[in-house]
């Protein structure tokens, strides 16, 4: 294995140590990338793997690199790391709650076209989305809401 590859696994695996010790020895490598276009940094980032972002960023990571195959920043891919598990932005668990207490039924379909975990899911004040949905006297934004089994 190179010293790229190590460098990688380090990064996916949360390895801060060899992260330094490949950084001191090869920095030319720290933004090197992989077949996807992502460098080490993206690979920290959605593992997250905290101190491995650090020591990379302080090391010269370039924050902002997009990959080639999304145009993703290693923001995007910490952030794809939680969607895996549920997870969205404040921001548009607002703006979803907006979109169907005003009955935005065109706002309510793109989100939910986009992220359809969000029929299961709950505003920040852990208001269940499909309680605001039938709140908002809507029917069309109500109905986006009805699972095969009716509720």
């Amino acid at each position: 294995m190179g010293e790229f590859e190590k460098l990688i696994e380090a990064a996916k695996t949360g390895a801060v140590a060899d992260i330094r010790d490949i950084a001191q020895q090869h920095a030319e490598l720290i933004n090197r990338r992989d077949s996807l276009g992502a460098t080490a940094l993206h690979h920290a980032a959605f593992g997250g793997h905290r101190e491995v972002v650090r020591a990379l960023v302080e090391n010269g990571a370039e924050i902002n690199a997009a990959d080639s195959e999304f145009g993703a920043t290693p923001t995007g891919w910490a952030i794809e790391y939680l969607r895996e598990m549920g997870g969205f932005l404040g921001i548009e668990l607002e703006d979803f709650a907006y979109a169907i207490e005003r009955g935005n039924a065109e706002w309510v379909a793109r989100f939910l076209k986009r992220f359809p975990a969000l029929r299961e899911a709950s505003d920040t004040q852990g208001r269940p989305f499909k309680v605001l949905a039938q709140q908002s006297g809507n029917v069309e934004v109500a109905k986006m809401f009805i699972t095969e089994t009716g509720r």
